[in-house]
């Protein structure tokens, strides 16, 4: 199973992150932000773009995924609400497309007291109409803090939205700091949507903080759930999103230990 990357886990400079990834053995590459993180996709400097259209049409990257963070945000901001529906998710559509990468990634705003579920079903399913336009998929991802937080209860909002080109963005880091046992009682969840998985790791800090963790430091099941990832076969790759500084260093311990990981699995077999 090929592994992937997202381009500011190694580093916020374009010709860099590309560069090192390169050298890391990386071709495929998850896009969210570029020079510093106040500039996050698709709200990127000049020439960007441009750049980033040239390395995909000439074949040294690929694009699989592009997260603008939408929706990261109370439902009852309705302003924010307005200006990412009719701005944010079409502009980051439309460089999907240019940039030839098959999904969006977006979250699930915060909870917040007298929002219930079936409203934030419904305005995903706006979000869905948009990106269904532009033959996209949409991946929703789990997070702490939101209403698509733990894998079940991802699972549970992505069924009610019940369109074939919605799915998942699993991240079982994300469910045990949510409080959930993310490998193997999310992953069951989240199993038939799955359109896109991140690996780190992390440990939850009570009551309501968390830590990010080098692989196998954190309370992922890593070994377990990459067993029965290639059991499975979900997806086409997996995509490192390290969240541990120094970024380099950090990645290249992740991709030794998560190598180590593979083989284990692969000498134990898939989970029958």
């Amino acid at each position: 199973m090929e592994l992937a990357i997202i381009s500011d886990e190694i580093s916020l400079d374009l010709e860099e992150s590309f560069r090192i990834g390169e050298e890391l053995g990386f071709r495929k590459y998850e896009i969210r932000c570029f020079d510093d993180y106040e500039h996050r996709v698709p709200n990127l400097l000049p020439g960007r773009v441009e750049r980033l259209a040239e390395l995909v049409d000439n074949g040294s990257i690929e694009i699989t995924a592009i997260t603008p963070g939408t929706f990261k945000f109370n439902l009852s901001d309705t302003n924010r609400l307005r200006t990412e529906l009719e701005d944010t998710l079409p502009r980051t559509c439309e460089l999907a497309q240019r940039l030839k990468a098959p999904r969006i990634i977006t979250f699930a705003f915060l909870r917040e007291p007298g929002i219930e579920p079936d409203a934030v079903i419904a305005r995903l399913k706006e979000a869905a109409q948009i990106v269904q336009k532009f033959g996209l998929e949409l991946s929703v991802e789990n997070e702490p803090g939101l209403y698509c937080d733990t894998g079940i209860n991802t699972a549970n909002i992505v069924k009610a939205i019940d369109q074939e080109h919605v799915g998942i963005n699993w991240d079982p880091a994300n469910a045990v700091v949510s409080g959930e046992v993310g490998y193997p009682i999310g992953y069951e969840a989240v199993l038939p949507y799955l359109q896109n998985v991140h690996i780190k790791d992390a440990i939850p800090i009570p009551p309501d903080k968390w830590e990010n963790r080098l692989i196998g430091d954190g309370g992922v099941n890593w070994l377990g759930q990459l067993r029965t990832l290639l059991r499975d076969k979900p997806v086409a790759h997996l995509t490192l999103e390290t969240h541990v500084f120094p970024l380099i260093e950090s990645t290249k311990e992740d991709l030794r230990r998560l190598r180590i990981l593979f083989d284990h699995a692969r000498q134990l077999g898939a989970i029958s």
